[in-house]
């Protein structure tokens, strides 16, 4: 039995794994093919090209673009894409990752200030300031600000509850609140990062194929116009890190029935930083490469 990873970050982006430790593991896992897919960037594959005799068995180039579907922001996989020019695209089409970030604190903030949140003066003195202590710690500057909300207990009001705050994760308050439509503090980001359609037209370019990254993890809208979405996508992740049974029968169904792609990854960041995303594991199960071979198979690999 053959088996894969085909999404997994590094240092390179919002990853604590090295590019020597991620090729490492691959190889400690027998894996077939691999991918780095880091957010924004293909720097890792210079990398990776150096490092390459870390890993016997064959890499698909990838990236995880950031884009806006519905003013949601969402991830789409590019996979087989030519590096060099997926790196020529990105400085087209994004702005900075420095840029990106401060801009989304000042609207994260910005937001829930509006909503009567409170926070430490000194905290807010450091995010006018831009302070790199804010952007450096692990899960980057959602995971201080969140734990800027829990010190209050006022703004418990904004959750529905203290319970929820106090128990309540930076993957969580990413998703589900401040990236929600639906949510009251909802951090309208669309504007920092290219569309959906845009993104596609990118990853076309490139000479690769686009999947919808980890469906589940966003709002229950993007599930709902699931249809619309994927007009612009060759296929989605429908084997992930964290997705149960019933989860990943939906979207291969949905795959089957709308006639694209599935892939399959764990989202790997370091297990100091995702102890949950195993590398090569969804559900807590190897991802076989028959499950992707339809297209796969078609792929150049290096």
């Amino acid at each position: 039995m053959r088996y894969i990873d085909l999404h997994s970050h590094t240092n390179h982006s919002d990853g604590t794994s090295t590019v020597t430790n991620s090729l490492t593991c691959a190889q400690s896992l027998s894996l077939s093919v691999f991918s780095v897919s880091d957010h924004n960037t293909v720097s890792a594959y210079r990398e990776i090209a150096e490092k390459r005799h870390l890993f016997s068995g064959r890499i698909l180039p990838a990236v995880e673009l950031s884009a806006v579907f519905e003013k949601q922001c969402i991830e789409i996989l590019g996979y087989g894409i030519d590096v060099s020019v997926m790196e020529r695209l990105i400085k087209e089409n994004y702005a900075t990752e420095e840029y990106i970030r401060h801009k989304e604190l000042d609207i994260c903030i910005g937001k829930l200030r509006g909503c009567g949140a409170v926070l430490d003066d000194k905290y807010l003195l450091l995010a006018d300031k831009k302070d790199k202590s804010l952007f450096e710690e692990t899960g980057g500057f959602r995971a201080g600000l969140l734990r800027e909300l829990k010190k209050h207990p006022e703004n418990a009001r904004l959750f529905g509850g203290e319970d929820v705050l106090m128990n309540m994760d930076r993957h969580i308050f990413h998703r589900k609140w401040i990236s929600d439509p639906e949510s009251p503090i909802f951090c309208d980001r669309s504007s920092l990062v290219p569309s959906a359609q845009k993104v596609a037209e990118m990853i076309k370019s490139a000479g690769g194929l686009c999947f919808l990254a980890h469906p589940f993890a966003y709002s229950k809208a993007i599930i709902e116009d699931l249809e619309s979405l994927s007009r612009h996508l060759d296929g989605l992740e429908c084997f992930y890190g964290t997705f149960t049974r019933e989860q990943i029968r939906f979207l291969s169904d949905f795959c089957d029935e709308h006639r694209l792609y599935k892939s399959g990854g764990s989202d790997f960041h370091g297990l100091d930083m995702r102890p949950k995303n195993i590398m090569g594991y969804s559900a807590g199960e190897r991802i076989e490469y028959d499950l992707c071979a339809p297209w796969l198979d078609k792929m150049m690999l290096i």
